[in-house]
């Protein structure tokens, strides 16, 4: 059995990062567009300010996005009931099922192409990563 060492730790870095570059480039939603969907799917609506944070871009970009995500009817800005002059980006119906589309689109590229490159024992194999990636995820410091 292989040993977990620096340079492993950085092909592995490479090859998911590889990976999940490959994957967004066959998405028909542009990648920042999908994280800024995901995001709202996964944790109600945001401002735009947190959105920007999120995803680590100026508020003037994430401001970009959300415009061309609202013109897309993919989410909505609503009041802040929090902040009177504050409004918050929720998505839409069509920007759910937008989110989970593409998931099940990304995932099943992931399917098909296991099936096509993987030995039943590598596949085999492959379905314990995501559990590791989870407790490796959970063992980094938080940002």
């Amino acid at each position: 059995m292989s040993e977990f060492t620096l340079e492993t730790a950085d092909r592995l870095r490479r090859s998911v990062g590889d990976l999940v570059r490959a994957v967004q480039q066959i998405e028909g939603i542009p990648g920042g567009q999908i994280e800024t969907l995901g995001f709202l799917f996964r944790d109600g609506p945001q401002s735009i300010a947190q959105l920007a944070r999120r995803r680590r871009i100026r508020h003037q970009s994430m401001s970009s996005t959300v415009a061309e995500l609202e013109t897309q009817g993919l989410v909505t800005r609503s009041p802040d009931p929090a902040d009177g002059r504050g409004v918050l980006i929720e998505l839409t119906g069509p920007g759910s099922e937008a989110i989970r589309e593409s998931r099940r689109r990304r995932s099943t590229l992931l399917l098909d192409a296991a099936e096509k490159a993987l030995t039943a024992d590598e596949r085999s194999h492959l379905a314990q990563t995501a559990e590791l990636f989870e407790k490796l995820r959970e063992a980094l410091p938080s940002t």
